[in-house]
């Protein structure tokens, strides 16, 4: 019972101590509460200088990196257009060396061909000296028919040194550029005095044409039919030798481009030689038989010569040709008909020789009757 009653006493005690307690507490707990606030309000400021200092941190970086950034562009561009003009000068300067370096190539072939056409010439001069003159005189012709090129009149006082010469193929280009130069000049002139010059080259032209190039002249259309007039002029200029060429020339030209279509060509020729001191030399009608290689062109090729008188001589001494070959075989129809020609032709040049011969003998007499 007194534990009881000292409880009951003990409790409004307990109670009012607690609540003392409390109330310190309390007092307690509301000044930590201010001070915590007022440490909130600090961090608080703190927290936002901070906020504050990062931005302006933030702004700054941000700032370098943009100076950084357009620094970086402005350095990528020039660098680029360094590495532009960089690019530009190395090619050039790549170029100009492949160029020095070709350059010095050939220069150093130059040099060389140079060397071995000086050590050809000192050889030609101790062991070959007649190689050597060749050599100089083919210079001359080649420098010659350049000038003819740009002066074809000039063909008056170069005539002379290339009928004597040995010209190649090639050649007949130059002397055909010069011909041709000097037949527009011959349309472009109104004197009669300049045409008959400008003639008169012609006729030297048209001469180196037939000693030299009578087989490339045939194959062209721009000369052939100025040549085929020129024949006989042609002819009686000539040399021997200069004729044997040329009618080997003829014979391969008019049997490559098919004599048939040439009959024009072969009577010209023909005439010249009737009428010229070769008439009678056998080679030159050889040479033409035997390029008909097959029997009927041999016989053909008499038939398209024509029975004028002034060409008779040539046409039997081509005959003559056929007749021996052939006049003791068996013989066609038409081959017999060229045989009796043959045999014609020779009774009426016969015939006009004993006429002459004739007339001779009684001019002689009549002569001494009136001496």
């Amino acid at each position: 019972m007194k534990k009881f009653l000292l409880l009951f006493l003990l409790i409004p005690v307990l109670a009012f101590s607690q609540k003392a307690n409390d109330s310190i507490l309390i007092k307690q707990n509301g000044i930590k509460i201010d001070q915590l606030n007022k440490n909130f309000l600090e961090l608080e400021k703190k927290y936002e200088y901070q906020v504050k200092v990062n931005e302006q941190t933030l702004n700054s970086i941000s700032n370098q990196i943009g100076a950084t950034s357009y620094n970086l562009s402005i350095f990528a561009f020039l660098f680029g257009v360094f590495a532009i003009i960089l690019g530009v000068y190395v090619t050039w300067v790549e170029r100009k060396i492949i160029k020095l370096r070709n350059e010095n190539e050939l220069l150093l072939e130059q040099t060389k061909k140079t060397k071995d056409e000086v050590v050809a010439i000192n050889e030609l001069i101790q062991k070959d000296i007649y190689g050597l003159f060749m050599k100089i005189k083919r210079e001359e012709t080649t420098h010659i028919l350049n000038r003819l090129v740009k002066i074809p009149e000039d063909i008056s006082n170069l005539s002379k040194q290339l009928y004597s010469r040995e010209l190649k193929q090639e050649d007949y280009s130059l002397l055909k550029k010069a011909y041709l130069k000097l037949k527009s000049k011959l349309k472009d002139e109104n004197g009669a005095d300049l045409i008959s010059d400008i003639e008169n080259y012609k006729t030297s032209y048209l001469l180196l044409f037939f000693q030299h190039f009578l087989d490339l002249t045939l194959k062209d259309e721009e000369i052939n039919n100025d040549l085929i007039k020129d024949y006989s002029h042609a002819i009686f200029c000539a040399f021997e030798n200069d004729m044997i060429k040329s009618t080997e020339d003829f014979a391969k030209a008019i049997i490559d481009l098919g004599y048939q279509s040439k009959e024009k060509e072969i009577n010209s020729f023909f005439l010249g030689i009737a009428k010229s001191e070769f008439k009678s030399l056998n080679k030159i009608y050889e040479i033409i038989y035997n390029s008909l290689e097959i029997r009927d062109d041999k016989f053909k090729f008499y038939e398209i010569l024509d029975n004028s008188s002034e060409m008779r001589i040539a046409k039997i001494n081509f005959g003559k040709l056929l007749i021996s070959d052939y006049g003791e075989t068996e013989l066609t129809t038409s081959e017999i008909k060229v045989i009796e020609n043959i045999g014609e032709l020779e009774n009426e040049l016969v015939q006009e020789e004993e006429k002459r011969l004739k007339e001779e003998e009684k001019n002689k007499e009549e002569k001494k009757i009136d001496e």
